[in-house]
């Protein structure tokens, strides 16, 4: 027994010792997992769905890492990449996505199982003693099969591209597919003139490609262009998917023309001020295009919802690149809230609205709401209604220690007539 404890003790040190000295040992692996545990929902027989994981290395050498699936759903899993094993260290981790497919006839019902994460073996041996290490992360995958079909997207990140007259205007959307059937999106795009005030024209276009469950995606497609030149305004959704509309703008040039493009970044005034007092407005206009705008401001103040004063700024030249403010004045006569709102005008395109807000009042602070006394008088109360009670008391307790001294006296009184 002794010798098999010391041989035992050994081997423990001596593995010890050739992990110390192994160039890429285990305790510098520092293998990462950004993930504890699945969990894959409403999956329909013979669906998809997908998830991953991200692995990472703080190792400035290569850790080469396999990936396998165990338990009810082994049969299920795919793997993308699918050839192995996959190396990643400090400077370039790696995402494995993890795709479950389940079979026509599998059984409505919850089914777990595993994914192990190892790397390749650690360590090196030396003559007669040496050491070898993986280390391994087990995910724990939960996959609930139904029968229900569910239809369920989002849609985001329109973006429309100025185009000349007569060429394809090019556009992107990003598509989540959240439900478990697949989708084919349909389009709508309805485009408005600069002032946003009448209908072009609607554009209808589906895409052709089906998105699976689970996925997001990138759409980059392209409109048909009949449009005269000019700027545009486009009310861009994807009808199937809830709460997916997005105001978006673009312009249509002439053959040869340059895109301009730029950008109100918002409104700036003191939040409080005074009757009859001179405010400063200033819009900040950004030129995000190739070459100098002619930028002007124009706007609204408003108060209770009625118009009181029209704001147009100065011209002002704005090179490419430079963000400027465009500076307007403004004295309000009564007290209250005011909105103000309005666009920058540059180069006969207009920018999203922007607005702010500007309170006013007699003596320029903040009006200060009723202070409410009341618990502050039923605390007095309560103290006035303690320092009585505990008069009474103490006054009732010398009574009642004269009262056998006074009894006394009267006695003597009596006896001494």
């Amino acid at each position: 027994m002794q010798r098999r404890t010391g041989f035992l003790i050994f081997l423990i040190i001596a593995g010890i010792i050739s992990l110390a000295t192994a160039p890429h040992n285990a305790s510098a692996a520092l293998l990462g997992v950004n993930k504890v545990s699945l969990q894959y929902n409403d999956v329909l027989r013979n669906g998809y769905a997908e998830n991953s994981v991200i692995v990472s290395s703080a190792t400035e050498h290569n850790i080469s890492v396999y990936y396998e699936a165990r338990g009810d759903i082994k049969d299920w899993v795919r793997f993308e990449p699918a050839g192995q094993p996959v190396f990643v260290n400090k400077d370039h981790p790696q995402k494995i996505k993890i795709i479950v497919e389940p079979p026509a006839d599998t059984r409505v019902d919850n089914y777990n199982g595993t994914i192990v994460l190892s790397t390749g073996p650690l360590g090196d041996v030396k003559g007669n003693v040496g050491a070898s290490v993986v280390v391994a992360f087990e995910l724990k995958v939960n996959v609930n099969i139904t029968d229900t079909q569910i239809l369920s997207c989002t849609a985001g990140g329109f973006n429309i591209k100025d185009a000349e007259i007569q060429k394809n205007i090019p556009f992107t959307a990003t598509i989540s597919n959240n439900g478990n059937v697949r989708i084919k999106p349909e389009f709508l795009f309805r485009i408005y003139d600069a002032n946003q005030t009448k209908l072009i024209k609607e554009i209808r276009t589906t895409y052709p490609q089906e998105f699976l469950p689970t996925t997001q995606n990138t759409i980059n497609s392209q409109l048909t262009n009949d449009l005269e030149p000019g700027q545009y305004w486009v009310y861009a959704s994807v009808p199937a998917c809830s709460g997916s509309e997005s105001l978006v703008t673009f312009s249509v040039l002439e053959k040869g023309g340059i895109s301009d493009s730029g950008e109100l970044i918002r409104i700036e005034n003191n939040a409080w001020a005074l009757t009859n007092e001179t405010i400063s407005i200033k819009a900040y206009f950004k030129n995000n295009g190739d070459r100098t705008v002619t930028a002007q401001f124009k706007g609204v103040i408003s108060k209770d919802g009625k118009i009181v004063q029209i704001l147009n700024s100065d011209k002002i030249d704005v090179a490419p690149g430079q963000s400027t403010p465009i500076e307007m004045f403004y004295q309000p006569d009564f007290t209250g809230q005011y909105k103000i709102t309005g666009r920058v005008y540059y180069n006969n395109k207009l920018t999203f609205e922007k607005g702010s807000v500007l309170n006013v009042n007699t003596n320029g602070a903040p009006e200060q709401k009723p202070t409410d006394y009341s618990s502050w008088i039923l605390v007095a109360i309560i103290i006035i209604l303690g320092v009585l009670i505990g008069l009474i008391i103490r006054k009732l307790k010398r009574r009642k220690r004269r009262a056998p001294k006074r009894k006394y006296l009267k006695h003597r009184k009596t006896n001494k007539y």
